[in-house]
């Protein structure tokens, strides 16, 4: 894993912390489900949590990998949405490490001409639920290799369960949307997929 993706990781993690709490350092979190939501393997959940640990972001607050925010964690976090283009001590800007939303805010990627504007609403879960539907029609008949299929059907089992989730988090949403788009775009002869890719490249930008 290259250290951008590590960094990358890194802010995911502290930020589905501060999103789930709303920036409140009283909050409680077991390490592990916030890895597992993220698609973390153990190891590098353990390597993140470590590291924010030790750079004072977040502290344990008992046995079995119960952790919180700090003071610290949430300004970095609230720094980083305040100047995407810009880098905070720990991370990378957000416009490198993109993200694509934060918090619900309204973040303009490094790109000539992208948007972002995915907000997790009423709406928004109208037109995710339409793009899974269509997905699960055709994913059989998109002649994928057996890795890119895997990772499809990973994908939207997680967008599957943050619907259902009582706080749906748009940043781990928009990855998986985009991912999605990344297998799409190598596909070729299926008239669906250029649709798709469009329906999501709407929601999440460029």
């Amino acid at each position: 894993m290259s250290l951008e993706q590590k960094k990358k990781n890194r802010f995911l993690f502290l930020n589905c912390l501060y999103e789930s709490s709303n920036g409140d350092t009283g909050a409680m979190f077991d390490m592990w489900e916030v890895g597992t939501e993220l698609k973390l393997n153990s190891d590098e959940t353990s390597q993140i949590v470590d590291y924010l640990i030790g750079e004072h972001l977040i502290e344990s607050r008992a046995l079995g990998g119960i952790i919180g925010l700090t003071h610290w964690g949430i300004k970095e976090v609230e720094q980083a949405i305040e100047n995407p283009s810009k880098p905070t001590e720990h991370f990378l800007p957000l416009n490198i490490i993109n993200i694509g939303t934060m918090n619900n805010s309204t973040l303009q990627q490094g790109t000539t001409n992208s948007t972002i504007n995915f907000t997790y609403n009423a709406q928004t879960a109208v037109d995710i639920e339409q793009i899974v539907s269509q997905l699960n029609d055709i994913k059989d008949s998109l002649n994928l290799s057996n890795e890119n299929q895997s990772e499809l059907l990973s994908e939207l089992q997680t967008i599957e369960i943050q619907k259902k989730s009582s706080k749906p988090k748009s940043i781990i949403i928009t990855e998986s949307l985009k991912s999605i788009r990344t297998i799409l775009e190598s596909v070729a002869g299926n008239a669906m997929t250029p649709v798709i890719i469009d329906q999501i490249s709407k929601l999440v930008g460029q």
